[in-house]
């Protein structure tokens, strides 16, 4: 097991990353699993925006419940209004949504599981989400929930604690979406293979 650890931080690490980069690799490529699985539970809350570089795309929502720890969480405001202004962005919207937060050995035998290269691989996809800040996270009384994930919740939306919102910008048109994980890998992976390469590369 050690040595198997030891190979696979190799892997990670290349000739420039410290320890700690090759574990945060292995978290970042947890996160994305989890929001991939998460996808089949959204809804597609708007098909005409745009990401942070001008890239036209379409927003999925995903609704959990306000719980006590995930509250906790963050320093959410007391008053409604002032919390609904707030937001999480980037990998911490998923964390504060509810993706495990892994230790360092369950990181790591995350990685030990799907190799190298497939962790490499999603911690790039989740890279490439918050470059172009596609994710956030934001907490909406039931009534300010969009209207088809009011629908899905149905008697739900009445929590008295509210609902955190987390909304994921993908480079797609409205009628171009599926509300996948495989889906998300392809389309993801199309646009980055798209992306100009840096000066010298």
């Amino acid at each position: 097991m050690i040595l198997r650890t030891l190979s696979l931080l190799r892997s990670l690490q290349g000739a420039s990353q410290s320890l700690e980069d090759a574990q945060a690799t292995v978290q970042q490529a947890c996160d994305y699993r989890w929001l991939r699985d998460e996808m089949p539970h959204g809804v597609v809350a708007d098909g005409d925006t745009t990401l942070a570089d001008g890239t036209p795309a379409a927003t999925i929502a995903l609704t959990y419940p306000a719980t006590p720890a995930r509250l906790a969480g963050g320093r959410w405001p007391e008053e409604p209004e002032a919390r609904e202004g707030c937001f999480v962005a980037g990998d911490h919207a998923c964390r504060a949504a509810g993706a495990p937060a892994y230790r360092t050995l369950e990181s790591l035998s995350q990685g030990l599981v799907h190799g190298a290269a497939a962790v490499l691989t999603d911690a790039s996809r989740l890279q490439y989400l918050v470059d172009r800040q596609a994710l956030r996270l934001t907490w909406r009384r039931p009534e300010h929930l969009p209207e088809a994930l009011a629908r899905r919740l149905g008697t739900a939306t009445t929590a008295a604690s509210g609902h955190f919102l987390l909304t994921l910008k993908v480079p797609a048109r409205r009628d171009e979406v599926a509300l996948s994980g495989a889906w998300l890998d392809r389309t993801l992976d199309r646009y980055r293979r798209i992306l100009p390469r840096p000066a010298g590369h």
